[in-house]
């Protein structure tokens, strides 16, 4: 009696199917989509197991991620995404380079009447506006971009005082490093706080906190004459070769690209085999237009990806072209009280 009670109990295991996971979305655009705000949500909702994760697209063309000089492939197209049985559960929105898109808009109108979470990264609250899915909400974004849409869009509240604001089934999140937290804080909403502790703890990555000193984070005269020397002195111009590898962490690898990029003295470049396959499924293209020597040779961070990258810059360039760094990337290193 009991062999035949655990066979059954083994049979009907086999014949109920496991409860599907959440699906997330990241939207991206062939013309440009920033490095960390599509690839760190990528990793950790990726490096967690809770939730499918793939990047879409409007068609299969590689991406080109900005800034540094790299391309990803979508791993779905729109089309291909449609024909599934069930829509998305989430579609998170990076900042692109084409901010106005009509048939994005339409797109993203349709997925939020479905019933779909909305959340952006950065300046990806940008594309939500001009949508129109902001009106009537708390919002927030990137520093630089908050007085632009405050003027464009009067019907979006500004919130500068946390690093993700969730309004109904919209998230918006500050600038680029807040990836990570308001990433971390969606994965506890879909699979729990223990899922979520457990994914930070393998990535390196500090607890999701919201709080967040917006006021802090302008151009002054320190930053802008950090840039303007930096960009003035082209002769010192380094290009840094960012190596690709089968199995690369995307997270770091993206860090890497998107900060030495920004330091108006280098350029990043992926480089190594013409494509490869990711730690957990992203297909990454070196840049073929790669120049034949560099100046620098950057390596991946092991844990802390964003921080990493910032101590590698400081080491090379010194502290105010670290801080000029994290400032572009609203990271508390580079807050103005910390200059």
């Amino acid at each position: 009696m009991r062999r035949w009670m655990i066979a059954a109990a083994a049979w009907l295991a086999l014949a109920v199917p496991a409860a599907a996971k959440p699906l997330v979305v990241i939207l991206a655009d062939a013309d440009g989509t920033e490095t960390t705000d599509l690839i760190a949500p990528y990793a950790i909702l990726a490096e967690s197991g809770a939730v499918e994760v793939k990047v879409v697209a409007a068609s299969a063309a590689p991406i080109k991620l900005m800034p540094g000089m790299a391309r990803i492939s979508p791993q779905m197209t729109l089309a291909e995404l449609a024909r599934r049985p069930k829509g998305p559960d989430v579609v998170i929105v990076p900042a692109m380079h084409q901010v106005r898109d009509p048939e994005r808009a339409a797109w993203l109108q349709a997925q939020a009447r479905a019933g779909a979470r909305l959340v952006s990264i950065c300046d990806g609250s940008l594309v939500l506006a001009e949508a129109g899915l902001l009106d009537g909400r708390q919002a927030t974004v990137h520093w630089f971009s908050a007085e632009g849409l405050a003027k464009k869009h009067p019907k979006v509240t500004l919130r500068r005082d946390l690093r993700w604001v969730t309004d109904g089934p919209i998230t918006t999140t500050a600038g680029v490093s807040a990836s990570a937290p308001a990433s971390l804080a969606l994965l506890k909403d879909l699979a729990g706080d223990d899922v979520m502790r457990a994914t930070a703890g393998r990535l390196g990555l500090a607890q999701p906190d919201p709080r967040h000193a917006g006021g802090d984070y302008r151009l002054s005269s320190r930053p802008l004459g950090v840039a303007a020397g930096n960009a003035a002195a082209f002769w010192r111009r380094d290009d840094v070769q960012v190596a690709l590898s089968p199995g690369i962490d995307e997270f770091s690898f993206a860090a890497v690209l998107d900060g030495w990029s920004r330091t108006y003295r280098s350029t990043a470049w992926a480089t190594g085999p013409a494509t490869v396959v990711s730690r957990r499924g992203l297909t990454l293209h070196a840049d073929p237009a790669a120049p034949k020597r560099f100046d620098r040779q950057a390596s991946l961070p092991a844990t802390g990806p964003i921080e990493g990258m910032i101590d590698q810059v400081r080491a090379a360039y010194g502290q105010p072209t670290a801080r000029f760094v994290a400032l572009q990337l609203e990271h508390p290193y580079g807050a103005l009280s910390a200059w």
